[in-house]
């Protein structure tokens, strides 16, 4: 598949055909939006080629207008499974830390603490959830569970500059969002969604670098997703310093007590070649996530060596914040993106503050027709728990 922008625009007007893109941001090469293509239909093979290589290109790419009155989830399960395995998220199990202490038989939540009931249970006459949230694939994104007309408001913090799942032997390569509702309302004393609200304190390693914090806290206020273009970034500097980052093994793993794995800080796009840094920010995220270390170094070695790079990454000129949109369908890049969930209200009391998302995230393979075919031994090996979506192709 072809790589050049001008050949990508040829070959979405052949296989999609009055369809066009324009660039998401003005000052920032990543990111595009597609104009015109229907994903709710079952995609060629040659469609389904075409859009994970215009994924590799612009490392983001949102679709608008895809959602209807008749819109289901299952039909962007169905997409999911072009960019790789779809995998189902823990929060959707009843008995999730059990399963992985004693193996013992998954449930599923039961019907009346699934998100969708509780989302539905918020503003009953104003939002409902589309059809197919109850998917164990799906993750609710949202702030309507326990929000009401009757509730204070309360809001959160932004979360650390992250990629989805990466400290697994294959880590999660895409991730994508449909879009049922985003915040309309700006009655922040600054006229955005919320204030900046900071996190406590110890969030992140208290050495850090007064510049790398201040751009780890420059989050927007209006309910966006943060990004920041690690391909780029990597292009930017100078070939000794690439070819330095390019030797680097990382070890990356969940608990501090896990052995975990050396892994290269620079992916290569086995499609294309591209290089990009795979998330370099772990070894000051807080308390959740093991840190990161550098083969060869201590770990403060490492730290510092590290917050280098992200101070690099998320400079302005690699940063672009995603202004969400009823109807859109977002899918980026865990290889050659960060992400970041900026300040957010958690508890509402009016319609038009809320947050309605549903996110799949996938790992392994492309495959450009359907079913899959990830045999039962890789599902087992690095799906967890194992999981197929239940398509007839």
């Amino acid at each position: 598949m072809t790589t050049d922008t001008t050949q990508l625009e040829a070959a979405l007007g052949q296989h999609f055909g009055d369809a066009y893109t324009k660039a998401l941001s003005s000052d920032q090469p990543m990111g595009r939006r597609i104009h015109g293509v229907d994903l709710t239909r079952p995609l060629s093979t040659e469609q389904a080629r075409l859009l994970v290589s215009l994924l590799d290109h612009y490392s983001v790419i949102s679709f608008p207008n895809q959602g209807n009155q008749s819109f289901q989830l299952r039909t962007f399960e169905r997409l999911a499974n072009h960019f790789g395995a779809p995998i189902p998220h823990p929060k959707n199990y009843a008995n999730y830390i059990e399963y992985k202490k004693n193996r013992t038989p998954l449930e599923l939540m039961p019907k009346e603490r699934q998100a969708a009931t509780l989302c539905n249970a918020a503003f009953p006459e104003h939002i409902k959830c589309v059809a197919g949230a109850d998917s164990p694939a799906v993750y609710v994104v949202t702030n309507l569970p326990g929000s009401g007309p009757d509730q204070e408001e309360q809001c959160v913090s932004g979360l650390h500059w992250h990629t989805d799942i990466e400290f697994e032997p294959v880590p999660l390569s895409t991730s994508m969002f449909y879009v049922q509702r985003a915040p309309t309302s700006r009655k922040s004393p600054i006229g955005t969604w919320v204030t900046d609200t900071r996190p406590a304190e110890g969030f992140y390693h208290p050495d850090s670098d007064p510049t790398l914090n201040q751009r780890r806290f420059d989050l927007p206020l209006n309910g966006e997703t943060a990004y920041a273009d690690t391909a780029r970034a990597f292009a930017d500097l100078p070939e000794n310093k690439q070819r330095e980052l390019e030797k680097t093994l990382v070890r990356r793993r969940l608990r501090v007590s896990d052995p975990g794995w050396l892994i290269p800080l620079v992916y290569v796009n086995p499609r294309t070649g591209r290089k990009s840094l795979h998330s370099p920010i772990w070894a000051s995220r807080g308390k959740n996530i093991a840190p990161v270390t550098i083969d060869g170094m201590s770990q403060n070695e490492g730290r510092e060596f590290l917050d280098e790079i992200e101070c690099h990454v998320l400079q302005p000129k690699y940063r672009y914040d995603h202004v969400h949109q009823a109807g859109d369908i977002t899918i980026w890049s865990n290889f050659s993106t960060l992400h970041n969930a900026p300040p957010a209200k958690s508890v509402i009391n009016t319609p038009e503050d809320a947050r309605l998302m549903y996110r799949i995230s996938c790992k392994g393979e492309p495959s450009y027709a359907l079913p899959r075919p990830d045999t039962d031994d890789w599902l087992s090996a690095n799906v967890v728990p194992p999981y197929r979506s239940p398509l007839s192709g």
